[in-house]
C-alpha cells in the first residue's frame, strides 16, 4: 500500500501490477478515467480537510499521477489522453497544499499544458523572442487534446509565485514573462491563427460551454505587484501599475487599477527602504486622490493606504529630514477626515512613532510620548480604533531608548510606570511584556549613569516576580538578563563585575534546569567579562581569564554555544592592558599563543583578528620594568609586527601603526634604540599609511633632525603638515582637505 486514499492506492497497485508485465496485463493499464478518479478522491480528500499526511503532499501525489497519465499518453494509449478538468484539479491541488516547491510543480504543469495544446515547446522559459511567433513553435502531434490554460490557471501559478518563502529576481522575471505570453495569446486569438486544427480545436473547446480565454485581468496584474514588491522592486510594481492605468484609459475596464492595486504598489515602496522610498509612495497616494476627485471613488486613499505611506517614510526617515513632518502631515489630514474609515488608528500612531524612531533625537523622545499620550485621548473621547496596546508603547520605549537624549532612561522608565499602573487598574492590553522591560535596560545600559546596573537588576526582578504571579509574556529571557548585565557594564561601578557575574551563573543555573529561554551566549559572556574590566578592581584580569577559561570548559561539557569566540580574547587582551599587571608583555603572548594553538587545532571561532595584534600591540607597550625588561617587551611585539606582515589576507588598519608607535614610545629610547627605529620606520613608510595623527605620534617621538633627514627637508618637522610628507608615505590613506592656515604654516604641535 502506498497510499491511504483507496482510490489513489488502487491506481499505484494497477501501475505495479502493469509494470511487472505490460504484455499480459494489458486489461489493468490505467486510463483516463483510472487516472481521473485517483486524483478527484485526492483532491476530495483535500477540500474537506482530511487530507494532511506527514509522509507525501496531496499536491505532489496528484502531480505524480498526472505525470504518469501524460507519459502514458505520449507512448501512444490515447484513453489516457489528459482533459482540462484534470489539470485544474492538480493546479488547485498544488496551491491548496501551500508546500515548499510546489509552484515549480505548479509551472511544470502549466509548461506541459501549454505544449499539449501546441501553443509552445515543452520545458521552454518564454522570452519576448518566443512570443514573436508561437504559431511556428506549435505541434499537431496531440491534436484532440483541449488543455488549453485559461486566465485562472495562470493566476494560480501567479498566487503560488507570490507566496513563495522567497521571491527573488528569478521568480519575479518568470511571473513578468508568464503576463506577457498571456498578452501575446491574448493579441494572437484577435489577430486569428492560420493554423486550422488549432482553430477547430478552440471551436470544439468552446463549444463544451468553456470559455477559450487567458486574458490577463485584475488580479492577474495585482498578483505581479505584489511578486515584485516581495521581489524588492518596487519600480517594476510601478510599472506595472502605470500599464494597468494605460489599458483602462484605453477601454480596458477589467484591468482598471482598484485599491488593491495602489496600496500594493504603496506597500512595495514602503518594503524597498531607499532613500526615495517615502516621496515614491506619497506619489501614488497623490495619485489615488486625483483620481477619486475626479470621480473615481472606489480608489480613494483609506486607512491601510495612508498608514502604508506612513510605513514607507518609515524606510526613509534616517536619509530624509522631512520624513517625519510628512508622516505627521498624514496624520494630521486623517484626524481631520470626516469618512470614519479614515480616521488613523492604533496601527496608524504606532507607525508615526516608528518614523520618529528613525529619525532619533530628542524631538523623536518627545514625539513618542505625546501620541502615547494622544492614543489615551482619542479612545477616550469614543475613537474605539485608538485604543492603546502594549505594542504601541514598545515602540514608543524603544524611540526613547535609542533617542540619544541625556535622559532617554529616566523618560523610559516613566513610560513604563505608566504601563504597570495602567495594567494594574485593570487595562489588560497595556499589560508591559518581556520586551518592555528589556527596553528600558537597553535605556539604562546606554545612559552609563552609576546606578544603571542597580535600577536595571531592580526591572529584572520585577519580571521575575510578575512571572511568579501568572502575568504571561513578562518572562525573562537571555535578552533580558544580557542587556541587565550590560547596564553594570556601562554603569562602571564598583560592584559591576561582581553582579554580572552573579547574573550569569543565576542564568547557567536556569538553562541547565531545562529554561532554554534563558541560555547564555557569547555576547552575556563578553558583556561579564567587561563588566569586570570596567569595576577597575585589581583582579579584573584575573577574573576576565577565569570566565574565559570557563567559557572553553563549558563548551566541551554543557553547551557548545558558549564556546569563546575571536571578540573574546580580544577582550581579555583589554583587561591586560588595563590590569596593574607589570608584566604584561608575557600575560599577553601566553593568551596569544593560547588563541593560535586553539585556532590552529581547528576552532575558526577564535581566528586572531587585526584587531587582536592591535589589542596585542597596545597590552605590550605598557609593559613596565628596566629597560631592558622594556626592550624584551617590544622584542616580543616586533615578532608579532612582523607575522602580521607575512599575512597576505590580513593587513595593518588605521589603528595599528599608532599602537606599534605607541611601542616605540613607551619601550624604547629614541637615541639608544635607533637601530629598531630605524626599522620601524620603514615598516611605516612603506605601509603608506601615514596619516596626520600617525605623523603627530612619530614626530613627537623621534628627534627633530632625524625625522628632518627622513623628510629630506630643512624646515621644522612642527611646521609641516602630513601634506608635505613623500606621497608614498601616504598613498593607502585619504587625507583631508589642507586649511588655508596650514598651508603657510604647519600646525604647531
Amino acid at each position: 500500500f502506498h497510499d491511504i486514499n483507496p482510490a489513489s492506492n488502487i491506481l499505484y497497485q494497477m501501475l505495479h501490477l502493469y509494470n511487472l508485465d505490460p504484455e499480459n496485463m494489458e486489461r489493468i493499464r490505467p486510463d483516463y478515467g483510472s487516472f481521473n478518479m485517483a486524483i478527484a478522491s485526492l483532491s476530495e480528500l483535500q477540500k474537506n480537510g482530511n487530507g494532511f499526511r506527514s509522509h507525501q503532499a496531496i499536491g505532489k501525489t496528484c502531480f505524480d499521477h498526472l505525470s504518469t497519465m501524460i507519459q502514458f499518453y505520449k507512448d501512444g494509449y490515447e484513453d489516457c489522453a489528459p482533459d482540462y478538468k484534470i489539470f485544474l484539479k492538480v493546479l488547485n491541488a498544488l496551491e491548496l497544499d501551500r508546500r515548499r516547491g510546489n509552484w515549480s510543480l505548479a509551472r511544470k504543469v502549466l509548461e506541459e499544458m501549454l505544449h499539449l495544446s501546441g501553443t509552445v515547446d515543452s520545458n521552454v522559459y518564454w522570452t519576448e523572442t518566443m512570443h514573436q511567433d508561437a504559431s511556428e513553435k506549435r505541434d499537431n502531434k496531440w491534436k484532440n487534446v483541449n488543455v488549453f490554460p485559461r486566465t485562472k490557471d495562470f493566476n494560480i501559478i501567479l498566487a503560488m509565485i507570490a507566496n513563495a518563502d522567497v521571491v527573488d529576481q528569478e521568480k519575479l522575471d518568470y511571473a513578468t514573462n508568464l503576463v506577457v505570453l498571456m498578452e501575446h495569446l491574448v493579441k494572437k486569438e484577435r489577430s486569428g491563427y492560420d493554423n486550422e486544427s488549432f482553430s477547430n480545436r478552440i471551436v470544439q473547446f468552446e463549444g463544451h460551454g468553456n470559455s477559450y480565454n487567458c486574458k490577463p485581468d485584475i488580479f492577474t496584474y495585482n498578483t505581479l505587484i505584489s511578486i515584485a514588491a516581495n521581489a524588492g522592486r518596487p519600480e517594476v510594481a510601478e510599472e506595472t501599475l502605470k500599464k494597468m492605468a494605460k489599458k483602462s484609459a484605453a477601454g480596458d475596464f477589467s484591468v482598471k487599477p482598484d485599491k488593491t492595486t495602489f496600496n500594493t504598489v504603496i506597500s512595495a515602496w514602503a518594503r524597498s527602504k531607499t532613500h526615495s522610498s517615502g516621496d515614491k509612495a506619497a506619489g501614488v497616494i497623490h495619485l489615488m486622490q486625483k483620481m477619486a476627485d475626479e470621480g473615481d471613488e472606489s480608489v480613494r486613499p483609506d486607512r491601510i493606504s495612508l498608514t502604508s505611506v506612513m510605513n514607507s517614510l518609515i524606510s526613509s526617515a534616517k536619509r530624509s529630514r522631512n520624513a517625519p513632518l510628512q508622516a505627521e502631515d498624514i496624520i494630521q489630514r486623517m484626524e481631520q477626515s470626516k469618512d470614519s474609515h479614515l480616521q488613523p488608528d492604533t496601527v496608524t500612531y504606532t507607525s508615526l512613532i516608528k518614523c520618529w524612531g528613525q529619525k532619533g533625537g530628542l524631538k523623536a523622545a518627545e514625539r513618542a510620548e505625546k501620541i502615547i499620550d494622544t492614543l489615551h485621548k482619542r479612545y477616550d473621547d469614543g475613537y474605539i480604533e485608538c485604543k492603546p496596546d502594549s505594542y504601541a508603547y514598545n515602540v514608543a520605549l524603544d524611540t526613547i531608548a535609542k533617542s540619544g537624549v541625556g535622559d532617554a532612561a529616566e523618560r523610559a522608565e516613566a513610560v513604563l510606570n505608566r504601563m504597570k499602573n495602567l495594567f494594574n487598574s485593570g487595562k489588560t492590553d497595556l499589560a508591559p511584556t518581556t520586551e518592555s522591560f528589556a527596553t528600558v535596560m537597553n535605556a539604562l545600559a546606554r545612559s552609563g549613569n552609576p546606578e544603571s546596573g542597580v535600577k536595571a537588576e531592580e526591572l529584572l526582578q520585577t519580571m521575575h516576580n510578575l512571572q511568579n504571579e501568572g502575568i504571561s509574556n513578562v518572562e525573562p529571557n537571555t535578552i533580558a538578563y544580557t542587556t541587565c548585565i550590560m547596564a553594570w557594564r556601562n554603569s562602571g561601578h564598583k560592584d559591576a563585575g561582581k553582579r554580572a557575574s552573579f547574573l550569569l551563573k543565576k542564568m547557567e543555573e536556569y538553562y541547565d534546569e531545562g529554561l532554554h529561554d534563558l541560555r547564555p551566549n557569547v555576547i552575556t559572556y563578553t558583556n561579564v567579562m567587561e563588566a569586570w574590566i570596567s569595576s577597575g578592581q585589581h583582579d579584573s584580569f584575573e577574573r576576565v581569564k577565569a570566565i574565559l577559561d570557563h567559557m572553553i570548559h563549558r563548551s566541551k561539557t554543557v553547551d557548545s554555544e558558549c564556546a569563546p569566540t575571536t571578540i573574546c580574547f580580544n577582550v581579555a587582551l583589554k583587561a591586560i592592558r588595563l590590569s596593574s599587571e607589570p608584566m604584561k608583555d608575557q600575560k599577553a603572548q601566553i593568551l596569544f599563543d593560547r588563541m593560535k594553538e586553539m585556532h590552529e587545532s581547528g576552532d575558526v571561532k577564535v581566528k586572531p583578528s587585526i584587531q587582536t595584534y592591535n589589542a596585542f600591540f597596545s597590552a605590550c607597550a605598557l609593559t613596565e620594568g628596566s629597560p631592558e625588561r622594556r626592550r624584551a617587551a617590544f622584542s616580543i611585539a616586533i615578532k608579532a609586527l612582523l607575522e602580521l606582515q607575512k599575512k597576505s589576507n590580513m593587513h595593518a588598519d588605521s589603528y595599528t601603526w599608532p599602537a606599534v608607535w605607541k611601542l616605540c614610545e613607551n619601550l624604547l629610547d629614541a637615541e639608544k634604540d635607533i637601530s629598531w627605529i630605524n626599522r620601524v620606520f620603514e615598516y611605516t613608510v612603506k605601509s603608506g599609511a601615514i596619516n596626520e595623527l600617525l605623523f603627530n605620534n612619530i614626530r613627537r617621538f623621534l628627534p627633530k633632525e632625524y625625522l628632518k633627514k627622513k623628510i629630506k627637508t630643512e624646515k621644522d618637522v612642527y611646521d609641516l603638515t602630513v601634506h608635505d610628507l613623500p606621497s608614498e608615505w601616504t598613498r593607502n590613506v585619504t587625507l583631508g582637505k589642507q586649511s588655508k592656515k596650514n598651508q603657510k604654516k604647519g600646525r604647531r604641535k
